[in-house]
């Protein structure tokens, strides 16, 4: 075959390759924004689009995990705890008159925060950290409605207290479906011979906050606080891991502005 035309095929898989692989991430930051079985199951159909031919063990088998973390997650029962939640906050937000320690909405925010309780106590250390933080929004959102009722609390405290439990959740929910979607793509587009820039991932209680794999080697992240390291405004520490195991030294990128840093912990918020 000639070379040109050899060249040109190649060419065009690699940029259907990297259509998927993009398709993939898109799908993963849909769900880090919003978690909601729509948007979960955007992530099985992003795996499902990725050919097998030239993956190895290892691919396939991080995949299924992926694949199987996915489904998990789809058929989750936390969200029609949290539906209840909606329905039931919003009802005493609209007929607050009357309501007594009896009302629906007390009995269903304790619900859904025992049920993350559980989950985090079943979970990994790194997805533990994600219920744990639905758990503590739970309690918060039942002490702010159980005050609603008593009349000690405004609705804007109501609506800010749910709100922040209901997100909490929603990134709780998909949080192990992520993690192994992530891993998935890395995996794909190293079998596939594309240059690998993961996505950010979630670390295990430690320094190191979240990692991302680039080429061969791993860097490892931590987002420093204003005015350590004589940075003012904060700064992210970065080592680099080759693959043989290597550790370079920590480097201090400064963050320009109070906002910037504000952006970084945002980001890692949501992973």
């Amino acid at each position: 075959m000639n070379t040109d035309v050899t060249a040109a095929i190649q060419e065009s898989v690699t940029a259907a390759m990297r259509e998927l692989l993009t398709a993939g991430q898109e799908a993963v930051r849909a769900a880090e924004r919003r978690g909601s079985p729509e948007t979960v199951a955007g992530l099985d159909k992003a795996l499902c689009a990725l050919p097998l031919l030239d993956m190895d063990d290892q691919a396939h088998r991080i995949l299924n995990d992926a694949l199987t973390a996915v489904t998990r997650a789809v058929d989750a029962e936390e969200w029609t705890l949290l539906a209840d939640v909606e329905h039931a906050v919003s009802r005493l937000m609209h007929e607050p008159d009357g309501a007594t320690l009896e009302h629906p909405a007390v009995r269903a925010v304790g619900v859904l925060a025992i049920r993350c309780s559980i989950r985090e106590e079943k979970a990994g250390a790194a997805v533990a950290k994600a219920w744990n933080r639905g758990y503590m929004a739970g309690l918060e959102a039942l002490r702010v409605v159980t005050g609603a009722i008593r009349g000690t609390r405004d609705g804007r405290a109501l609506d800010k207290a749910v709100t922040e439990f209901l997100t909490a959740v929603r990134r709780a929910i998909p949080y192990a479906a992520l993690y192994e979607t992530r891993r998935a793509l890395v995996e794909f587009a190293r079998s596939y011979g594309l240059f690998v820039v993961g996505m950010r991932q979630t670390m295990p209680p430690g320094r190191w906050e979240y990692a991302r794999r680039i080429g061969n080697a791993v860097y490892l992240f931590e987002v420093v606080p204003l005015l350590v390291e004589g940075h003012p405004y904060g700064s992210v520490a970065v080592r680099r891991t080759a693959e043989d195991g290597t550790a370079g030294p920590v480097r201090y990128f400064p963050f320009s502005s109070v906002e910037t840093h504000q952006q970084a912990n945002e980001a890692l918020y949501r992973i």
